[in-house]
């Protein structure tokens, strides 16, 4: 999901406010459980992107789903989102907000993908070199996909390290084709 400007505009105010008031920790978790929440939920996504559900059924619905579930604060926040009637950008400012959290905690969110799951020695040895790399600790989120068929691919921020066999098959299949020599038999 690519966050907008208006996703980081409110996750700015909400972790400025947090760490003013020291439960950046728990507002973090709220946030996650509210996006999870949304995510995992078509209907619920329906509900706050339609124009048809008034702003106060949409408060009465988020409110039953997290009443007792999330701090005070963030209860807050998300009633002024709703009054704002941004109420469908509820999951980017969820995701501008973690970016924001790993930001000022120093971590960097690297993603490996490989053809098969990481054993733990060797998630450790992934997470190790990317934290060399970039000099600040990492968050390593795993993905499958078999059709890179062995290596890894890593993701850094915005840099991709390509050491997929498919990606050298696929590199060698293009030097083969743009190879002008033919030798004579």
């Amino acid at each position: 999901m690519v966050v907008t400007k208006l996703g980081r505009v409110y996750a700015k105010a909400l972790i400025d406010l947090a760490l003013e008031q020291g439960q950046v920790e728990v507002v973090r978790e709220d946030m996650r459980l509210i996006s999870a929440v949304i995510s995992d939920s078509r209907e619920l996504a329906n509900v706050m992107h339609s124009p048809i559900v008034k702003a106060d059924k949409k408060q009465a619905i988020l409110s039953e789903i997290f009443k007792g579930k999330i701090n005070e604060m963030t209860e807050r926040f998300l009633k002024i989102v709703l009054d704002h009637g941004r109420e469908g950008s509820i999951s980017l400012i969820a995701e501008a907000f973690e970016n924001m959290y790993l930001q000022h905690k120093g971590i960097e969110k690297v993603k490996v993908t490989t053809a098969y799951a990481l054993s733990d020695a060797e998630v450790k040895a992934v997470s190790e070199k990317a934290a060399a790399y970039t000099g600040k600790q990492v968050e390593l989120h795993q993905h499958l996909d078999e059709s890179i068929i062995g290596g890894m691919v890593l993701r850094v921020g915005d840099k991709r390290y390509n050491g997929s066999l498919a990606h050298q098959l696929k590199t060698l299949r293009r030097q083969f084709k743009d190879n002008h020599y033919i030798k004579d038999f």
